[in-house]
């Protein structure tokens, strides 16, 4: 039987609901993305890359280290390649632990959508991450 939005079982209008890959997935009135672990190093690296559809989304967005590292990690948010919401993860002391960093943002519709990772502390590289969760509104 198809479900809404066309596809079949299992198919949600063509995502993919149950995988990694940085991209938009709708089901039902609520969205998510899961960039999974994403090599990084001093180079600024994308990690979720998406346009929304025809509704906003009061979303948040989670960035984390995907492996234990002592690095400082800068992540953006940029809507339409403007920079509209920046943090560094610091590590805190040698134990390696961060701080907790989630941005809770509404975004427009028909936006385009890119969140990245760069280590600010030297040029090794590490798995960053993102997870993105949220409701849609018409």
């Amino acid at each position: 039987m198809a479900l809404t939005g066309g596809g079949g079982a299992g198919n949600v209008a063509g995502s993919n609901p149950s995988g990694t890959g940085g991209s938009l997935n709708y089901i039902g009135n609520h969205v998510y993305a899961l960039s999974g672990a994403v090599g990084v190093n001093n180079v600024e690296t994308t990690l979720a890359q998406f346009e929304t559809q025809n509704a906003y989304i009061d979303a948040k967005f989670q960035f984390s280290y995907m492996t234990h590292n002592d690095k400082d990690y800068m992540y953006f948010i940029y809507y339409n390649d403007e920079i509209v919401w920046s943090t560094t993860l610091a590590v805190l002391g040698a134990s390696g632990g961060s701080l907790f960093n989630l941005a809770q943002l509404i975004i427009p519709s028909h936006t385009k959508v890119k969140c990245t990772a760069e280590n600010k502390t030297d040029s090794a590289s590490s798995d960053q991450g993102v997870t993105i969760s949220g409701e849609v509104y018409q």
